[in-house]
């Protein structure tokens, strides 16, 4: 039996990109995104701040962000301090989009995070407690900074269960 905790993501699990060009996010990851009112699992995603890899979370951790912006310039303003409320913003949202889940928990990358994870071939995913890595296993393989064990597994799922087009 899984265990669902909402909003916290561990774990690492991968996944072929379909002929379609979506992202099946897998079930220990796609289960602890909460539910939004009308009871779909919208996925925030955006760029990693330092690797070249995709982070995705919850509407949870959507509004938790946007609560520090809030509290940043009420602590500011106390302190009679200069914040730029559209800086630390774009800081933390620039290249983030939702994506409604379908039935099957897939979501189809925007243009825009297609220069991450491109339309074919598989993807890693890697939890990080509030958030997840999605990494495109041809960028991993590539990367310095990403973590040997996390490559080595990938290129070994990759050379026995990845069923992407290449």
């Amino acid at each position: 039996m899984a265990i669902v905790t909402p909003g916290q993501y561990a774990g690492t699990s991968f996944a072929a990109i379909d002929g379609k060009g979506r992202i099946a996010v897998p079930s220990q990851f796609r289960n602890n995104v909460p539910l939004i009112a009308d009871g779909q699992r919208v996925l925030w995603v955006g760029f990693h701040e330092k690797l070249p890899c995709l982070v995705a979370y919850g509407q949870d951790q959507y509004d938790r962000l946007n609560g520090e912006i809030e509290r940043e310039r009420e602590t500011a303003r106390s302190r009679n301090l200069d914040f730029d409320e559209d800086v630390e913003f774009k800081k933390r949202f620039s290249y983030t989009e939702p994506y409604t889940l379908d039935d099957s928990g897939r979501f189809l990358p925007s243009f825009t995070h297609r220069d991450r994870v491109g339309d074919a071939g598989a993807t890693a995913f890697v939890g990080s407690g509030r958030r997840f890595e999605i990494w495109w296993l041809p960028t991993l393989a590539e990367c310095a900074e990403a973590d040997p064990v996390l490559q080595r597994l990938a290129a070994s799922w990759d050379a026995t269960k990845g069923k992407g087009r290449k």
